[in-house]
């Protein structure tokens, strides 16, 4: 039975996957800087107050509240100003009946007061001051924990941490916090016929590049990868190839080698191996897609032509990092809605992925299909910025149809 006659649906592809790839339990503890875009292996609770302190919300005097009632414009309020409370050095007295202290914006409140007027309110006569409005009691100050009060859990265990979580990790005082270990990716292609550099190349040997895509990606989006070069199409030198690995990694790509032919072996020796889940996804390109897994190392075998790697990676790869990391959802692509040039073919029972380029007119996104087939035009995926994904129940999509498109490329600004 030939591999067209046993594709299964992606979605299901990805469920055989899923239950071999084990989600990443280890932990590292690193300093707050470098912890962007990594995964919290703890809750973090606040051990403090913030602010730690009632202060100032802004510069003007603290008074007693009831001390300004009845304070206007034309009727205003006379107190005396007893010191200043500046930030870093607060006034260490108290503000009794008729009294006020002048306060900067941050600076610590003093015992006694209870408001802040500010300053545009208030009129300086030598230590007087004429206050020309009423102001409540709390008004302008920011009380001790209004930010964040003592044992408040401020970020969760699998959160992905932001630069202002950083902030606030400093806010509360900590400097080294646990993270979720990188998941570690290698990546190997497979085929005689291949050389790494453009030196090497003679008669009958394609310099290798689709790996390129899958390390890219990896790196990415989060991974360690490790690269373990080009093997040969030779069943000991795959197998030895994998034994480097074995125990280091989560996960091993492998990309080429993948489809029906006498020298493709990675199906072969998954299945001789160990257990092969399923050979060949119902996608286009990308067709000769397997994965397994040798012992408890999971295997995605990935073809070698640079946009079914591509189309792989981008469907299968990136939910494989996502079961990893535990975070479901963690690396979906922003998608835009545009209006298709020219009709899209596809197959009937085939999910179909097709580049566009992305264009702009009087406030309208048109999509134009670049290249519908062709595995081997890697161009046709440099110059597209977004895909269109045609689902397995239709056969094409119409000129003029709106339709959702998923952005592959970081500068595109609409």
């Amino acid at each position: 039975m030939g591999l067209l006659h046993k594709l299964i649906k992606l979605d299901k592809a990805l469920m055989l996957l899923h239950r071999a790839l084990r989600p990443i339990k280890d932990f590292e503890e690193i300093e707050i800087r470098k912890t962007l875009g990594r995964i919290l292996a703890e809750d973090i609770i606040s051990s403090i107050d913030i602010p730690p302190f009632d202060r100032a919300a802004m510069d003007g005097y603290a008074v007693r509240a009831e001390d300004t009632y009845g304070a206007e414009l034309e009727n205003p309020k006379i107190l005396r100003v007893i010191g200043v409370s500046e930030i870093g050095d607060p006034f260490r007295g108290k503000v009794s009946a008729g009294e006020a202290v002048y306060v900067h914006t941050g600076s610590r409140i003093p015992e006694g007061a209870n408001a802040v007027i500010p300053i545009e309110y208030v009129e300086a006569i030598g230590d007087k001051i004429l206050v020309r409005k009423t102001v409540a009691p709390g008004e302008n100050i920011s009380k001790r924990g209004e930010d964040v009060e003592k044992g408040t859990r401020i970020l969760e265990k699998g959160q992905i941490i932001s630069p202002a979580d950083i902030a606030m990790m400093k806010a509360i005082g900590i400097r080294k916090v646990r993270v979720v270990r990188k998941p570690k990716i290698a990546v190997m292609a497979c085929g005689s016929e291949l050389v790494d550099n453009i030196e090497e190349l003679s008669p009958g040997k394609i310099l290798e590049y689709s790996r390129e895509i899958v390390i890219g990606y990896a790196n990415k989006l989060g991974a360690e990868t490790i690269d373990l070069g080009i093997v040969p199409d030779d069943e000991s030198e795959i197998l030895n190839r994998i034994q480097q690995v074995r125990e280091k990694v989560d996960l091993l790509v492998t990309v080429g080698g993948t489809s029906v032919g006498k020298h493709d072996l990675i199906p072969h020796i998954i299945r001789k191996y160990g257990e092969l889940f399923f050979h060949g996804v119902s996608v286009e390109p990308g067709k000769p897609i397997c994965a397994g897994k040798m012992d408890e190392l999971p295997i995605l075998g990935f073809p070698g032509l640079p946009v079914a790697t591509f189309v792989a990676t981008f469907t299968i790869l990136i939910r494989a990092l996502e079961r990893l990391t535990g975070v479901r959802g963690r690396y979906a692509h922003r998608t835009v809605r545009a209006i298709l040039r020219r009709k899209i073919w596809s197959k009937p029972g085939v999910r179909t992925y097709v580049r566009v380029r992305l264009t702009r007119e009087n406030d309208r996104v048109y999509a134009e299909p670049i290249m519908i087939s062709g595995s081997g035009i890697l161009s046709s995926v440099v110059m597209s910025d977004g895909i269109v994904v045609v689902p397995e129940e239709l056969e094409g999509v119409e000129e003029g149809r709106e339709v959702e498109v998923i952005v592959i490329r970081d500068d595109i600004p609409f």
